[in-house]
């Protein structure tokens, strides 16, 4: 027991106790020898003379140091290999596994799901993808450690809630896999969901504070005999995001009208990026006047509101509605954001120096990072005063804990430029006085409030939003002002300025252009 416990390497104490009984042998056999007076046989060896006993007892010791050191060069062994076997289970749970949360990692789930596909048909696959929202904002506005804790914590309660056949997965960034084998039916799949969903996205504590989680999941469902990881992932994706088009927590199961809707969306996609390379996208300006007028045709603009505008070659021309949530989704708002904010700045080189120019932004481009610089420069480039440019953005874009396009539009109005938000909730939400950023402008669409008041409280409603706007000293301007009745309406309530086709119909570049050439004609002359 003594030598287990001095010594717990079981090769080293079989060498040890070899070599303990060959030196208790040899002592042994020499002291025999010494009491017997053993020496009527001798043999010489090295000049000196040994009892056959003790040639018995050298011998023994000599095997007992060979079992010795070769049970010290056999731990040794052990101890290397022990150490190499180590290392490679070391690297191989690196490379299946999560380095942050410790979950199994896209290269496992390619394995396993090779595995399942291999066996026999009649085994239902779900594979459930999670997807967290506004992770980006958690990581730009409180930094990646926020971002990590969020991340180690939701993958963590995802793979307590799940059993054994539910297999849990990080494949990167903020999306989680449950793969789910000998699935149930859809409905015991929904309702697993929404238990998942309650159990997953709590709050998670950071520093002094708790940080908000939410998220959606996306559900595909296929044989094991014809799983296919990347096309069913691809279905859970498409699932995801008509998830996410459902506010709070929600689930949605692929179907095929899914995989219909996303090659529209792949094709416009496609279609837009050639588009911003062929000249199909222009703009077309609505102006916008000063509501005492007697005759809008017969006087300048006080401002023209910018909308972008897509000929396509084969569905003509498109509105905005339809092709910008696609524009924000995918990316490309910020290369045809930029576009337009160059175009309308270099056709208002012509234009009065007092007029404004009334640009939408949508979050996207105020998130993006240099945003205000890109649009400082551009005015700098083109000779455009800062005061002319308002920049119109959704009052839901800049809400209190997006950091980034808070700071964006502090920067822009430090630089002159004006802030416009353009929702019905802004008529309240906007001109609060408790709001986290001043806004300049607030623009009323007078059809969306004719929608909720209907025609006999229209004057009463538009009414109590420009007395309150007089109270915080906020401009209004009525919005879809496109008639005498409208008009009318907008005087009554007293607006002091509208927008709309009131003149005419939406102006292109050059019809803009030649507006205020005629102007200055007629003021010359």
């Amino acid at each position: 027991m003594m030598l287990n416990s001095y010594v717990p390497n079981r090769i080293r104490r079989y060498a040890f106790a070899g070599l303990a009984i060959g030196l208790l042998t040899t002592l042994a056999m020499y002291a025999g020898d010494v009491f017997a007076g053993v020496s009527s046989i001798r043999t010489s060896f090295g000049g000196a003379s040994l009892t056959p006993s003790q040639m018995l007892a050298i011998a023994a010791s000599c095997l007992a140091l060979l079992l010795g050191a070769a049970g010290f060069r056999h731990a040794k062994l052990s101890r290397q290999l022990a150490g190499e076997r180590a290392r490679a289970e070391a690297l191989h749970h690196a490379a299946y596994h999560d380095s942050l949360t410790g979950l199994r990692n896209r290269h496992a789930l390619s394995e396993d799901a090779a595995a399942l596909s291999a066996k026999a048909a009649g085994r239902r696959v779900a594979v459930l993808l999670f997807d967290l929202d506004r992770f980006k904002l958690i990581n730009d506005t409180l930094g990646h450690a926020a971002g990590d804790e969020v991340l180690k914590v939701l993958g963590a309660r995802i793979a307590e809630a799940c059993h054994p056949d539910q297999l849990v997965y990080r494949l990167g960034g903020d999306e989680f896999v449950v793969m789910w084998r000998d699935a149930p039916c859809e409905a015991a799949i929904g309702r697993f969901c929404t238990r998942l969903s309650t159990a997953v996205f709590r709050p998670v504590d950071f520093g002094q504070g708790a940080l908000d989680t939410s998220g959606s999941i996306g559900i595909a469902l296929s044989d094991a005999g014809s799983f296919r990881l990347s096309d069913v992932l691809k279905q859970a994706d498409l699932a995801l995001y008509r998830a996410k088009e459902t506010p709070g927590l929600s689930h949605s199961f692929f179907s095929e009208e899914m995989d219909n809707a996303y090659r529209i969306r792949r094709d416009l996609e496609a279609d837009m990026r050639s588009g911003l390379n062929s000249g199909a996208f222009g703009v077309e300006y609505t102006p916008s006047y000063r509501s005492g007028i007697a005759n809008a045709s017969m006087r300048q603009p006080s401002g023209f509101s910018a909308r972008l505008t897509w000929h396509h070659p084969q569905h003509g021309d498109i509105s905005p509605e339809s092709f910008m949530p696609v524009a924000e989704e995918s990316g490309l708002i910020l290369m045809i954001g930029k576009w337009m904010l160059g175009e309308v700045l270099l056709a208002a080189q012509s234009w009065s120096k007092t007029t404004e120019i009334v640009v939408p932004v949508s979050p996207a481009q105020l998130s993006e990072p240099g945003f205000p610089d890109l649009v400082t420069s551009m005015l700098t480039n083109t000779g455009i005063a800062p005061h002319r440019l308002v920049c119109d953005v959704c009052t839901s874009a800049i809400p209190e804990s997006n950091v980034a396009a808070l700071a964006a539009v502090a920067k822009l109005r430090k630089a002159g430029v004006k802030i416009a938000v353009s929702e019905f909730s802004a008529g309240i939400a906007g001109l609060a006085m408790t709001r986290p950023h001043r806004v300049d402008r607030v623009r009323l669409d007078l059809a969306h409030i004719r929608n909720i008041a209907g025609d006999d409280r229209l004057a009463q409603m538009l009414g109590l939003f420009l007395d309150l706007a007089r109270v915080v000293d906020t401009t209004v301007t009525v919005t879809g002002v496109d008639t005498p009745a409208d008009l009318e309406s907008a005087r009554a309530a007293g607006a002091t300025e509208v927008e709309g086709c009131i003149a005419g119909p939406a102006l292109d570049r050059s019809e803009v252009a030649a507006m205020f050439a005629a102007t200055e004609a007629r003021l010359a002359g």
